[in-house]
Protein backbone atom coordinates (compact mmCIF):
# COMPACT_ATOMS: atom_id res chain seq x y z
CA UNK A 1 0.00 0.00 0.00
CA UNK A 2 1.36 3.97 -0.32
CA UNK A 3 0.89 7.09 1.30
CA UNK A 4 -1.68 8.00 -1.22
CA UNK A 5 -4.67 6.64 -3.09
CA UNK A 6 -5.19 7.65 -6.74
CA UNK A 7 -8.66 6.92 -7.96
CA UNK A 8 -8.98 7.71 -11.72
CA UNK A 9 -12.48 7.70 -13.28
CA UNK A 10 -13.75 4.35 -13.88
CA UNK A 11 -13.48 3.08 -17.52
CA UNK A 12 -16.27 0.82 -18.78
CA UNK A 13 -16.34 -1.43 -21.35
CA UNK A 14 -19.93 -2.67 -22.55
CA UNK A 15 -20.91 -5.28 -25.00
CA UNK A 16 -23.76 -7.65 -26.20
CA UNK A 17 -24.92 -9.88 -23.21
CA UNK A 18 -22.93 -12.30 -24.15
CA UNK A 19 -19.97 -10.41 -22.93
CA UNK A 20 -18.75 -9.69 -19.63
CA UNK A 21 -19.00 -6.54 -18.62
CA UNK A 22 -16.13 -4.42 -17.83
CA UNK A 23 -15.22 -2.18 -14.91
CA UNK A 24 -11.16 -0.92 -14.84
CA UNK A 25 -9.21 1.44 -12.97
CA UNK A 26 -7.20 2.55 -10.26
CA UNK A 27 -6.78 2.38 -6.72
CA UNK A 28 -4.14 2.84 -4.18
CA UNK A 29 -1.69 2.62 -7.31
CA UNK A 30 -2.97 0.01 -8.46
CA UNK A 31 -4.94 -0.93 -11.51
CA UNK A 32 -7.69 -3.01 -10.98
CA UNK A 33 -10.09 -4.92 -13.87
CA UNK A 34 -13.52 -6.68 -12.89
CA UNK A 35 -16.15 -8.42 -15.09
CA UNK A 36 -19.07 -9.85 -14.40
CA UNK A 37 -20.57 -12.57 -16.82
CA UNK A 38 -23.82 -10.40 -17.90
CA UNK A 39 -24.71 -7.27 -19.32
CA UNK A 40 -25.88 -4.57 -16.67
CA UNK A 41 -28.29 -1.60 -16.81
CA UNK A 42 -27.45 1.65 -16.16
CA UNK A 43 -28.26 1.19 -12.66
CA UNK A 44 -26.54 -1.48 -11.95
CA UNK A 45 -23.54 0.07 -13.52
CA UNK A 46 -23.68 2.51 -11.26
CA UNK A 47 -24.07 0.54 -8.20
CA UNK A 48 -20.93 -1.60 -8.95
CA UNK A 49 -19.25 1.54 -9.66
CA UNK A 50 -20.11 2.76 -5.82
CA UNK A 51 -19.55 -0.96 -4.47
CA UNK A 52 -15.85 -0.22 -5.96
CA UNK A 53 -14.75 2.71 -4.68
CA UNK A 54 -16.55 2.59 -1.00
CA UNK A 55 -14.68 -0.99 -0.91
CA UNK A 56 -11.14 0.55 -1.96
CA UNK A 57 -11.69 3.89 0.50
CA UNK A 58 -12.98 1.52 3.21
CA UNK A 59 -9.55 -0.41 2.95
CA UNK A 60 -7.61 2.29 3.40
CA UNK A 61 -9.81 4.54 5.92
CA UNK A 62 -9.29 0.74 8.10
CA UNK A 63 -6.09 -0.66 7.12
CA UNK A 64 -3.44 0.93 4.87
CA UNK A 65 -0.57 1.58 7.15
CA UNK A 66 0.81 4.32 5.12
CA UNK A 67 -2.23 5.93 6.06
CA UNK A 68 -1.52 8.35 9.06
CA UNK A 69 -5.15 8.70 9.39
CA UNK A 70 -6.35 5.20 8.62
CA UNK A 71 -7.88 2.98 12.16
CA UNK A 72 -4.99 0.73 12.32
CA UNK A 73 -2.69 3.91 12.63
CA UNK A 74 -4.63 5.58 15.19
CA UNK A 75 -6.43 3.24 17.28
CA UNK A 76 -5.01 -0.58 16.43
CA UNK A 77 -6.73 -1.90 19.54
CA UNK A 78 -10.10 -0.93 17.55
CA UNK A 79 -12.75 -4.21 18.04
CA UNK A 80 -13.18 -2.99 14.21
CA UNK A 81 -9.95 -4.48 13.48
CA UNK A 82 -10.65 -7.54 14.85
CA UNK A 83 -11.68 -9.70 12.42
CA UNK A 84 -8.73 -9.18 9.92
CA UNK A 85 -6.26 -8.64 12.93
CA UNK A 86 -7.81 -13.02 13.60
CA UNK A 87 -7.37 -13.91 10.12
CA UNK A 88 -3.95 -12.48 10.21
CA UNK A 89 -2.90 -14.14 13.15
CA UNK A 90 -4.33 -17.38 11.44
CA UNK A 91 -1.69 -16.74 8.36
CA UNK A 92 0.92 -16.58 10.95
CA UNK A 93 0.05 -20.01 13.07
CA UNK A 94 -0.14 -21.66 9.70
CA UNK A 95 3.16 -20.58 8.09
CA UNK A 96 5.29 -21.13 11.69
CA UNK A 97 5.69 -17.48 11.98
CA UNK A 98 7.14 -17.18 8.06
CA UNK A 99 4.16 -14.53 7.53
CA UNK A 100 4.10 -11.68 10.18
CA UNK A 101 1.82 -9.24 10.17
CA UNK A 102 3.85 -7.28 13.54
CA UNK A 103 6.92 -6.17 11.27
CA UNK A 104 5.62 -2.78 10.29
CA UNK A 105 8.54 -0.69 12.64
CA UNK A 106 10.73 -3.09 10.48
CA UNK A 107 9.92 -2.19 6.96
CA UNK A 108 8.96 0.85 7.37
CA UNK A 109 12.04 1.89 8.48
CA UNK A 110 13.60 0.07 6.15
CA UNK A 111 11.73 1.56 3.00
CA UNK A 112 11.48 5.06 3.83
CA UNK A 113 15.21 5.56 5.21
CA UNK A 114 17.14 2.45 2.94
CA UNK A 115 18.33 0.99 6.99
CA UNK A 116 18.49 -2.25 7.65
CA UNK A 117 16.60 -3.92 10.94
CA UNK A 118 18.34 -4.92 13.85
CA UNK A 119 17.76 -5.05 17.48
CA UNK A 120 14.28 -5.32 19.23
CA UNK A 121 11.51 -3.26 17.51
CA UNK A 122 7.94 -2.96 19.32
CA UNK A 123 4.99 -4.73 17.40
CA UNK A 124 3.08 -2.75 14.70
CA UNK A 125 0.87 -4.16 11.99
CA UNK A 126 1.34 -3.98 8.50
CA UNK A 127 -1.07 -5.54 6.61
CA UNK A 128 0.45 -5.40 3.04
CA UNK A 129 1.21 -8.89 2.53
CA UNK A 130 -2.28 -9.84 2.98
CA UNK A 131 -4.15 -6.59 2.06
CA UNK A 132 -4.79 -6.69 -1.75
CA UNK A 133 -5.83 -10.55 -1.66
CA UNK A 134 -8.40 -9.50 0.83
CA UNK A 135 -10.08 -6.90 -0.39
CA UNK A 136 -10.59 -8.79 -3.71
CA UNK A 137 -12.52 -10.98 -1.38
CA UNK A 138 -13.86 -8.57 0.10
CA UNK A 139 -15.12 -7.24 -3.42
CA UNK A 140 -16.50 -10.69 -4.37
CA UNK A 141 -18.48 -11.49 -1.07
CA UNK A 142 -20.04 -8.07 -2.15
CA UNK A 143 -20.85 -8.62 -5.61
CA UNK A 144 -21.90 -12.14 -4.51
CA UNK A 145 -24.71 -10.71 -1.85
CA UNK A 146 -25.76 -8.49 -4.58
CA UNK A 147 -27.20 -11.53 -6.60
CA UNK A 148 -23.73 -12.01 -9.23
CA UNK A 149 -22.51 -15.79 -9.54
CA UNK A 150 -19.91 -15.58 -12.42
CA UNK A 151 -17.12 -12.41 -11.90
CA UNK A 152 -13.76 -11.94 -11.83
CA UNK A 153 -11.34 -10.02 -9.91
CA UNK A 154 -7.67 -8.50 -10.46
CA UNK A 155 -6.29 -6.07 -8.60
CA UNK A 156 -2.06 -5.36 -8.62
CA UNK A 157 -1.87 -9.07 -10.11
CA UNK A 158 -3.98 -10.99 -7.49
CA UNK A 159 -6.91 -12.60 -8.88
CA UNK A 160 -9.73 -13.87 -7.78
CA UNK A 161 -12.72 -15.66 -9.82
CA UNK A 162 -16.23 -17.27 -9.07
CA UNK A 163 -18.03 -18.85 -11.54
CA UNK A 164 -17.42 -19.41 -15.05
CA UNK A 165 -17.26 -17.09 -18.10
CA UNK A 166 -20.15 -16.06 -19.94
CA UNK A 167 -19.06 -18.28 -23.21
CA UNK A 168 -19.52 -21.34 -21.14
CA UNK A 169 -16.01 -22.16 -20.00
CA UNK A 170 -13.81 -21.40 -17.34
CA UNK A 171 -11.79 -18.48 -16.47
CA UNK A 172 -8.46 -18.42 -18.29
CA UNK A 173 -5.26 -17.21 -16.36
CA UNK A 174 -2.16 -16.95 -17.83
CA UNK A 175 1.37 -17.97 -14.96
CA UNK A 176 4.03 -17.28 -17.49
CA UNK A 177 3.36 -19.52 -20.23
CA UNK A 178 1.10 -21.82 -18.43
CA UNK A 179 -2.61 -21.21 -18.55
CA UNK A 180 -4.34 -21.86 -15.53
CA UNK A 181 -8.32 -22.58 -15.71
CA UNK A 182 -10.32 -21.67 -12.52
CA UNK A 183 -14.21 -21.66 -11.56
CA UNK A 184 -14.07 -21.00 -7.79
CA UNK A 185 -10.76 -20.04 -6.19
CA UNK A 186 -7.36 -17.26 -6.20
CA UNK A 187 -4.37 -16.43 -7.51
CA UNK A 188 -1.59 -14.43 -5.46
CA UNK A 189 1.63 -13.24 -6.48
CA UNK A 190 4.72 -11.65 -4.39
CA UNK A 191 7.62 -10.65 -6.14
CA UNK A 192 10.72 -8.08 -5.29
CA UNK A 193 11.89 -7.25 -9.23
CA UNK A 194 10.03 -3.59 -8.65
CA UNK A 195 11.12 -3.07 -5.06
CA UNK A 196 14.90 -2.94 -4.56
CA UNK A 197 17.28 -1.00 -2.41
CA UNK A 198 21.36 -0.96 -3.01
CA UNK A 199 23.37 -0.66 0.51
CA UNK A 200 26.58 -0.71 -0.08
CA UNK A 201 27.65 -3.85 -2.58
CA UNK A 202 24.38 -5.69 -1.73
CA UNK A 203 20.83 -5.52 -3.14
CA UNK A 204 18.12 -6.35 -1.07
CA UNK A 205 14.54 -6.85 -1.22
CA UNK A 206 11.79 -5.26 0.06
CA UNK A 207 10.61 -8.78 2.18
CA UNK A 208 11.93 -10.10 5.43
CA UNK A 209 12.51 -13.13 7.15
CA UNK A 210 10.78 -12.88 10.14
CA UNK A 211 12.25 -16.01 12.29
CA UNK A 212 15.69 -13.95 11.61
CA UNK A 213 14.84 -10.49 10.93
CA UNK A 214 17.00 -10.11 7.70
CA UNK A 215 16.16 -8.19 4.19
CA UNK A 216 16.23 -10.81 1.41
CA UNK A 217 18.95 -10.84 -1.14
CA UNK A 218 18.99 -10.50 -4.48
CA UNK A 219 21.72 -13.20 -4.94
CA UNK A 220 21.18 -16.34 -7.36
CA UNK A 221 19.43 -19.49 -5.83
CA UNK A 222 17.68 -16.73 -3.47
CA UNK A 223 12.98 -16.95 -3.73
CA UNK A 224 12.79 -14.10 -6.91
CA UNK A 225 8.72 -14.58 -6.86
CA UNK A 226 6.20 -16.64 -5.98
CA UNK A 227 2.70 -17.46 -7.16
CA UNK A 228 0.13 -19.32 -5.29
CA UNK A 229 -3.69 -21.02 -6.38
CA UNK A 230 -5.83 -21.36 -2.90
CA UNK A 231 -9.39 -20.80 -2.17
CA UNK A 232 -9.03 -17.16 -1.21
CA UNK A 233 -7.06 -14.54 -1.94
CA UNK A 234 -5.93 -13.51 1.30
CA UNK A 235 -4.70 -16.90 2.05
CA UNK A 236 -2.88 -17.12 -1.37
CA UNK A 237 -1.52 -13.58 -0.48
CA UNK A 238 -0.43 -14.76 2.71
CA UNK A 239 1.15 -17.52 1.74
CA UNK A 240 2.92 -15.75 -1.24
CA UNK A 241 4.44 -13.74 1.21
CA UNK A 242 5.35 -16.48 3.66
CA UNK A 243 7.20 -18.52 0.82
CA UNK A 244 8.90 -15.64 -0.70
CA UNK A 245 10.56 -14.94 3.21
CA UNK A 246 12.27 -18.80 3.42
CA UNK A 247 14.69 -16.76 1.48
CA UNK A 248 16.37 -20.08 -0.67
CA UNK A 249 14.66 -22.34 -2.99
CA UNK A 250 15.36 -25.32 -0.89
CA UNK A 251 13.61 -23.59 1.81
CA UNK A 252 10.71 -22.26 -0.12
CA UNK A 253 9.97 -25.86 -1.87
CA UNK A 254 9.83 -27.55 1.53
CA UNK A 255 7.90 -25.22 3.23
CA UNK A 256 5.53 -25.29 0.05
CA UNK A 257 5.26 -29.29 0.46
CA UNK A 258 4.02 -29.18 4.29
CA UNK A 259 1.31 -26.37 3.43
CA UNK A 260 0.40 -28.08 0.12
CA UNK A 261 -0.29 -31.64 2.44
CA UNK A 262 -2.87 -29.71 4.43
CA UNK A 263 -4.15 -27.11 2.23
CA UNK A 264 -5.87 -26.63 -1.19
CA UNK A 265 -3.11 -24.69 -2.92
CA UNK A 266 -0.63 -24.93 -5.46
CA UNK A 267 2.87 -22.67 -5.38
CA UNK A 268 4.98 -21.58 -8.36
CA UNK A 269 8.07 -20.70 -7.23
CA UNK A 270 10.71 -18.73 -8.74
CA UNK A 271 15.06 -18.18 -8.36
CA UNK A 272 17.12 -15.03 -9.28
CA UNK A 273 19.58 -16.71 -12.14
CA UNK A 274 21.64 -13.43 -12.08
CA UNK A 275 24.23 -13.66 -15.11
CA UNK A 276 27.67 -12.53 -14.33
Amino acid sequence: MHKHIIFILLLFCFSCSKSPTHFKGLAHTHPYHVQLGCSLSSREKKEIEKLLLDTFKEIDRLYNHWNPNSLLSTDPASPKLLPILVLAHHYKMITKGRFDPGLGVQLKLFKTSSRLPEGFYPKVYDLDGMLKGFTIDKIIERLTEKGYKHMYVEWGGDIRVKGKHPSGRSWKILIDKEVIELEEGALATSGCEEQLWDIGDTTYTHIINPLTGAMLKVENGMVHKVTVRAPTCALADALATATMACEVFEDASIFADEIKEEYDVDFWIETWDIKQ
